[in-house]
């Protein structure tokens, strides 16, 4: 009986001990210094197209299986809108979109971005009969558009100017305001 407290004992205090040394170490690695890590400050490698730039053509279908080209809008404004539909931001800016588009008659184009949701066109199709748009939704399937723009955060919207080029972006939700404010 002695025998197996003393056998317990000393395997206890092996335990405690090599815990002991195991945070220790980890304590010392925790405080060792890291090495300087050069922060980016040029917005240009922050992604996505910028103001300034042509807008690249793309051809994609709506969820009722119609082709929609950023060509159909040529020769006049229009606002393209990156979004999916588990976005909380991208929800709330959509009445915004909405009453934009109704109000100015300018274009308004959302690019779902479908490669990423869930259950793909099935989530775009159930969000859409629970809240209507009166604008196409555009199926980015394969994330190509997504990625010819290089989109590196939803909501991200642009507006193109009647040559094709962008003249205003966000990243992030926007308004009935901004998007007034850069259509003018």
């Amino acid at each position: 009986m002695r025998f197996h407290k003393l056998a317990i004992s000393l395997i206890m205090a092996g335990l405690i001990g090599g815990l002991a040394y195991k945070g220790y170490d980890e304590y010392k690695t925790s405080q060792a210094s890291e090495p300087t890590v050069e922060v980016a400050t040029d917005d240009g490698v922050l992604g996505g197209l910028e103001v300034g730039q042509r807008a690249p053509q793309f051809e994609l279908e709506t969820t009722e299986g119609q082709p929609v080209s950023l060509a159909d809008c040529e020769g006049q404004q229009v606002i393209l809108n990156f979004c999916a539909t588990w976005c909380p931001p991208c929800r709330e800016e959509l009445s915004e979109l909405i009453e934009f588009g109704e109000d100015t008659g300018i274009p308004v184009l959302g690019v779902n971005a479908t490669k990423n949701e869930r259950l793909g066109k099935r989530d775009v199709d159930a969000f859409l009969q629970e809240v209507p748009v009166s604008f196409p939704i555009l199926l980015d399937e394969t994330g190509t558009v997504e990625k010819t723009y290089r989109v590196v955060a939803l909501p991200t919207t642009y507006v193109i100017g009647p040559d094709g080029i962008i003249t205003a972006k966000q990243v992030g939700p926007v308004d009935f305001d901004w998007l007034h404010d850069r259509t003018k």
